[in-house]
């Protein structure tokens, strides 16, 4: 019986080792370099996780940005020498001189793969050449979004020029630079309370994205260390009304009777803001009480 006992005993201690174990693969699959100061993470064949930390604590925990840690395998390739580090991949070559952190154009380079196989389907390794610090050519960038469009008329409102639309995840150039350096991340207590970085405004923490033309495979490879976006419901994609416009409740009856007549699917109308009170001392831009003038009940 105690020799029973024992053996359960080493069972369990051999299963929760394997487990603590493969938790461990897990956070740190994918690691394709690492000494006391740098560590290089491929997250796909075409995106890698660059990271400098002055005490050699990396972050495992998820970031704002990255929620996922636990990559699918990589093939790559490692030439290492005393004084250089070489990892190369499909889209990438990535050269890292040993010793020499933080990470900067002295000793870090990524440059696109040379292949000799023609495409197939259409897409294409755009030649480039990066280094920490380098910006992305002017005008390269497809660009991202906006907080509002008011006040404007296309991309342009009156007289103060363009709408300045911040960088997107795409670029014309076939690479993209995500810096998380600074940004915020979870500690480990089921994402539930913002932590602070280890040595935090010291340390570097880079994605870099190379995808040619590839388009589709830049987004992809974003959403496997930023997670993918749930769709967005049937709804939203249907006919949206609003207007900002006085309009009381015998209008919008109206408005929504013109619609079915002409068979137009409306799916969200949107009553702006003269529902309730706008007047100076009874609302303005905010306020719930109904306006009894446009809506009597």
């Amino acid at each position: 019986m105690n020799r029973n006992n024992s053996s359960c005993k080493q069972l369990v201690l051999a299963s929760a080792l394997s487990a603590l174990t493969l938790t461990a693969a897990a956070q740190n699959d994918n690691i394709v370099y690492k000494d006391s100061n740098v560590r290089f993470t491929l997250v796909t064949d075409g995106t890698v996780r660059m990271e400098y930390a002055p005490d050699g604590k990396f972050l495992d925990n998820k970031s704002f940005i990255a929620v996922n840690r636990s990559y699918p395998e990589v093939k790559y390739k490692k030439s290492e020498t005393a004084k250089k580090v070489v990892i190369s991949t499909d889209y990438l070559t990535l050269t890292y001189t040993k010793g020499s952190c933080p990470l900067t154009e002295r000793n870090l380079s990524i440059v696109s793969a040379k292949t000799k196989k023609k495409p197939t389907d259409g897409k294409r390794i755009i030649p480039f050449a990066w280094h920490p610090g380098q910006k992305d050519a002017p005008g390269a960038n497809l660009k991202g979004t906006y907080r509002t469009l008011d006040g404007y008329d296309g991309d342009s409102r009156g007289d103060t020029g363009k709408m300045p639309i911040e960088d997107g995840l795409l670029s014309r150039s076939g690479w993209t630079l995500i810096d998380d350096s600074e940004g915020y991340v979870f500690d480990n207590s089921d994402w539930q309370w913002v932590a602070h970085r280890p040595n935090e405004g010291k340390t570097q923490d880079m994605y870099f994205l190379a995808y040619g033309n590839d388009y589709k495979k830049a987004l992809h490879d974003f959403t496997v260390f930023a997670g993918k976006e749930p769709l967005p419901p049937r709804y939203a994609f249907g006919y949206w009304w609003s207007r900002y416009w006085c309009y009381s409740d015998n209008e919008l009856r109206q408005l929504v009777s013109k619609m079915h007549s002409y068979s137009i699917p409306m799916d969200v109308l949107v009553v702006d803001m003269d529902w309730h009170y706008t007047e100076e001392g009874r609302g303005g831009w905010t306020g719930y009480t109904w306006n009894k003038r446009l809506f009597p009940s």
